[in-house]
């Protein structure tokens, strides 16, 4: 990790708010890793098996967040910054009652087709995304090679 991005290194923080520690999440973020990495096979862009409407995904610039949702209810996020020309991705949360329906990897491929479409590179210190991408080669170009994250 170069010293740039340890100066901007992401603390994850626990449900009550605080940082608890060690960067992780909660236990959600072991349920979307094992969600991302089980889906890999599923094809994307296409809606959830469990949603009744399609999962459509928004980017609030101002925010620095990418959002998910199905009707008028925000189900999950991904959070990131810009940084030299790349996006740096740090958190990726899905509402729990919403977990297992797919709904992170159809956020994190829509995110990744997005920044490819902006011509940038990324930096991934989430470990749902970073598990994602594992699974998913055809994003491996996205990776910034001087900044990779994880």
């Amino acid at each position: 990790m170069s010293e740039e991005d340890r100066e901007r290194a992401w603390e994850y923080r626990d449900r009550a708010g605080y940082p608890d520690g060690v960067g992780y999440l909660d236990e959600g973020t072991d349920e979307l890793v094992d969600e991302v990495t089980a889906d890999a096979v599923r094809a994307v862009d296409r809606p959830s098996a469990d949603a009744e409407a399609e999962i459509e995904v928004h980017r609030r610039d101002d925010e620095h967040v990418y959002f998910a949702t199905i009707g008028d209810l925000e189900v999950a996020d991904l959070r990131y910054d810009e940084v030299d020309g790349r996006v740096v991705v740090y958190t990726t949360t899905v509402a729990p009652e919403f977990r297992g329906r797919g709904i992170a990897t159809d956020l994190i491929a829509d995110v990744l087709d997005d920044v490819r479409g902006r011509g940038m590179r990324v930096t991934v210190y989430c470990r749902v995304v970073a598990a994602f991408m594992a699974g998913n080669p055809q994003f491996a170009d996205l990776i910034d090679p001087e900044h990779p994250g994880r």
